[in-house]
């Protein structure tokens, strides 16, 4: 069984119906049948920075295509591009799917679900393909919001504790999802929710100024399953002191305003993200902590089998704001990085946490030679001007430089914000942390080092005064499929001793 969205404005009050709009760049066909192919917007290029707004112009952005499928079987899919191509990629690349064209279509098979995408010579105009499992809702007068098929403009709705949403596979809803001290409230379904009609109205992410798709404070068993989510305002995924959390085969897509970080999870334990697509104009998954939850560490949280990408910033990231006493007992393992912005890995202990037994596990990162380098803009009229400049990503970052300096001007303007009393700040160490089994494919077109061999980036940075990192370990990093050796791997650290590579 195969099907797909279809969305459809149902309207009764009006002669002017509301149509979604179909992407002119593509044609998809699934086994033999043309599917809707609609549009979003993504990023056009790694530009970030206030700019003197609280958002981005919409010029920095550019039109990318998706197609949503539910399928619980093998499917063929054909794709017709009205541009010319030269260079034809399904990634992630790890999936090992292969194409071929006849008749002027580009063929290939699907034989499981997940989320992929086609880019043709670059990641510009790039035409998602979720193909997701189906998700039934068994009992209609169990559910509190029930989107059936159809356009819905709900605005912001406020869920409370045993209440459940259904967003089926022909809804799209324009809103955003919001809940303070609940519980045992679930998401699922494999429909769409937009978050396009909200604006940003302060710098505020921390906030309820500005909802993004989902936000949830001091919330506790939490569900979210299969939802797609576009066009978020800030942060898209937004967790904050929330507790036992599974989040299971969501797409996070569509993303280009400032700040739209993928899932940030804040003074949290007990968090499961797994078979989730993370497509993030800012830092892909973070774990943040900050002041009003200082008393609460951050643990027990497992990152698991996701595809990621990143335009600007980090994807795999602790950090920067740690604002507690202890991270501990948190691993990203199985996940493929389509683009890893600045850093795959990272760890910035801004604040004063004890970070430790960390594990990223079993990643496969992309380097491509059309990622640009990233560029802050300082001034409204500053143009990006690095297309030629190619990004060449860290693959493995740990830093404890100071988040409350850096970011003055965000805060007063009268000076960095005082740490709370008795937090022993000056700790901000990191120990016990694991890199293990990460493959890159290098394109051909990326630069290597000046002696010839791939540039693969590991940094080491101790900022605090007589705090050293220790017990750090990047085990069998691989280069399209051939491991590397300590010598092969370009360090910065301020104590090489600091970290062993095996």
């Amino acid at each position: 069984m195969f099907s797909f969205s279809k969305f459809e404005h149902k309207y009764d009050k009006s002669v002017f119906n509301h149509v979604e709009l179909l992407s002119e760049d593509y044609k998809v066909f699934v086994n033999g049948i043309e599917v809707p192919v609609y549009t979003c917007r993504i990023s056009k290029y790694p530009f970030n920075g206030w700019g003197g707004r609280h958002q981005r112009d919409i010029c920095q952005s550019e039109e990318a295509s998706y197609v949503n499928l539910v399928s619980d079987e093998e499917i063929k899919v054909e794709v017709v591009a009205s541009n010319q191509y030269k260079r034809v990629m399904v990634k992630p690349y790890s999936k090992g799917i292969r194409t071929e064209e006849k008749e002027g279509k580009i063929c290939f098979t699907l034989k499981e679900n997940g989320k992929y995408v086609l880019e043709l010579d670059s990641y510009h105009h790039c035409l998602y393909i979720f193909n997701g499992k189906p998700i039934v809702c068994e009992n209609k007068e169990d559910v509190t919001y029930y989107f059936g098929p159809g356009i819905y403009f709900a605005g912001k709705i406020k869920m409370k504790s045993g209440e459940k949403m259904y967003i089926d596979k022909d809804a799209l809803v324009y809103g955003c999802v919001y809940a303070d001290n609940a519980e045992n409230i679930e998401i699922f379904g494999n429909g769409i929710l937009d978050d396009g009609s909200e604006e940003r109205v302060s710098i505020q992410c921390y906030e309820d100024y500005t909802n993004g798709n989902v936000k949830f404070y001091d919330c506790k068993n939490l569900k979210i399953r299969g939802v797609g989510m576009k066009n978020s305002a800030i942060w898209c995924v937004n967790l904050f002191h929330c507790f036992d959390v599974e989040i299971d085969g969501i797409s996070v897509f569509g993303q280009w305003r400032y700040n739209t970080d993928g899932i940030d999870i804040v003074n949290c334990q007990r968090i499961e993200i797994k078979n989730s697509f993370v497509h993030s104009f800012d830092d892909t998954i973070t774990v943040k902590g900050i002041d009003r939850y200082r008393d609460t560490d951050n643990k027990h949280i497992h990152i698991e089998n996701c595809v990621l990408w990143c335009d600007w910033g980090r994807t795999c990231e602790i950090g920067l704001e740690t604002s507690c006493n202890e991270y501990s007992d948190i691993s990203f393992r199985n996940c493929d990085i389509l683009r890893a912005g600045t850093v795959a890995c990272d760890i910035q202990n801004g604040d004063y946490a004890e970070v430790h037994d960390i594990l990223f596990e079993d990643i496969r990162v992309e380097y491509n030679s059309f990622d640009t380098e990233e560029i802050m803009q300082t001034s409204e009229d500053m143009k990006y001007e690095a297309e030629n400049i190619v990004k060449i990503p860290f693959i493995f970052f740990i830093i404890n430089h100071r988040f409350r300096e850096m970011y003055t001007d965000l805060f007063k303007g009268e000076g960095p914000v005082p740490y709370p009393e008795n937090t022993g700040y000056q700790q901000a160490c990191c120990h016990d942390i694991t890199l293990r089994n990460v493959n890159i494919y290098y394109d051909e077109g990326v630069p290597k080092r000046d002696n010839g061999q791939y540039d693969v980036r590991i940094a080491l940075l101790e900022r605090v005064k007589d705090v050293h990192f220790y017990n750090i370990v990047a085990e069998n990093i691989c280069v399209n499929g051939t491991r590397l050796t300590r010598e092969d791997i370009n360090l910065s650290a301020d104590r090489p001793e600091s970290i062993k590579i095996l």
